[in-house]
C-alpha cells in the first residue's frame, strides 16, 4: 500500500468510528446501516467507493480490533447483504482518547 493509500485508510477509520460514535451517542441501539454510513462519509471524503468503506469497516471489525462489529439483518438468505455497523465501547475510547492510539488509525 502506498502512503498515500495507508494515510487515507487511517483516516477513513477515525471518520468511521467518530461517525459511528455520533450515532450511538444520538440514542437507540447505535446500529447504522451501510448505505447510510456510506451516505454521510462520501459528502466528505473525496472519491469514496463502497467497497473501499467496507475494506475499513471490517478492518475496524476485525478480531484483535474490535472497534467496531458488523451484522447482516437481511431477512432471507437469498436476500442481498443488508449490513448494519455500530462502534463498541474500546473504539468509543479510542476515539476519546483515554486508550493508546492506534497506529492503524488516524490519531486526532
Amino acid at each position: 500500500m502506498s502512503r498515500i493509500a495507508t494515510v487515507r485508510a487511517k483516516h477513513v477509520r477515525r471518520r468511521v468510528l467518530e461517525v459511528l460514535k455520533a450515532a450511538r451517542s444520538a440514542g437507540g441501539d447505535g446500529w447504522v446501516s451501510a448505505k447510510s454510513l456510506f451516505a454521510f462519509l462520501a459528502d466528505e471524503i473525496d472519491a469514496l467507493t463502497g467497497s473501499e468503506l467496507a475494506d475499513e469497516v471490517r478492518y475496524l471489525a476485525a478480531d484483535g480490533k474490535n472497534y467496531a462489529e458488523i451484522r447482516d439483518v437481511r431477512e432471507r438468505k437469498t436476500d442481498p447483504p443488508r449490513l448494519q455497523t455500530r462502534v463498541l465501547p474500546k473504539g468509543i475510547d479510542l476515539v476519546e482518547g483515554t486508550v493508546p492510539a492506534d497506529p492503524g488509525i488516524e490519531d486526532d
